[in-house]
């Protein structure tokens, strides 16, 4: 009698692939594959390049068949291809990279929504799965003492972050409780730039519109179709809103 086969279903596609970064103009596809199969089978391997030029654009991706070789070859750091040391990171989705804070590289998280008697063993239990933890602060009340219901936890190296961030729901306590990136002041300031320049966006259209609207310069239909500009862009700097870090104080 034959053998039945099992096929075990990939994990998805975002959690077994890695950003390089830094690499050599010289890195082709075949040279990044080289060194990065030493840790395991690839999927997909490519360096981005201008699409008129063809000339590298310094970066790439990484694509292993499981999430376990993703995190050997995070192990193996730092990484040298070609003769320059590179800088992976596991790569973030196209939902989240639009969000401000996305891309910076942090070791501490904001954890939100801790239950009132959640304590540090709680914390440490939990997140040391991710790697090395130094520092776990749960906030309390200054004049009363109370737990204010977050923590920041502090690692000490930033990929423990990204995979906690990539991953989307955390049990803690028997909570569901809410993990973000939680950002310096420069970092924030960093990040919100992108929205200022959308907010921007959003002033120039709206002040085109109402001028064209007010004056009846234009016809309707023109007017109507600047507001679903406006419109759109106003979904834009919504979705930017939607920070994915929290502020450190």
């Amino acid at each position: 009698s034959g053998k039945m086969l099992i096929t075990v279903p990939r994990e998805p596609e975002q959690l077994r692939k890695l950003f390089i970064g830094g690499l050599s103009f010289e890195t082709t596809d075949e040279s990044l594959r080289a060194h990065f199969e030493q840790w395991g089978s690839l999927t997909d391997c490519v360096v981005m390049r201008d699409p008129n030029s063809k000339r590298s654009r310094g970066f790439g991706f990484v694509t292993y068949s499981s999430v376990n070789e993703v995190d050997a070859a995070m192990s193996a750091r730092p990484h040298k291809v070609d003769g320059r040391v590179v800088e992976p990171k596991r790569a973030v989705s196209r939902e989240d990279s639009n969000r401000p804070g996305a891309h910076v590289t942090v070791k501490k998280i904001f954890v939100g929504g801790i239950k009132e008697d959640t304590e540090e063993s709680h914390l440490r239990d939990y997140f040391q799965q991710f790697g090395k933890i130094e520092v776990i602060d749960i906030m309390t009340d200054r004049n009363t003492g109370k737990k204010r219901g977050f923590a920041f936890v502090t690692f000490d190296d930033h990929d423990s972050v990204d995979r906690i961030v990539i991953q989307k729901y955390h049990t803690i306590n028997s909570h569901n409780c809410e993990v973000r990136k939680a950002l310096t002041r420069q970092e924030m300031q960093s990040a919100m730039e992108v929205v200022l320049v959308v907010l921007g966006d959003i002033i120039t259209v709206a002040t085109v519109v109402i001028t064209k609207v007010t004056t009846r310069v234009e016809v309707e239909a023109e007017a109507m179709e600047e507001m679903v500009m406006t419109a759109t862009v106003m979904v834009r700097i919504l979705a930017h809103l939607n920070i994915n870090c929290y502020f450190v104080f």
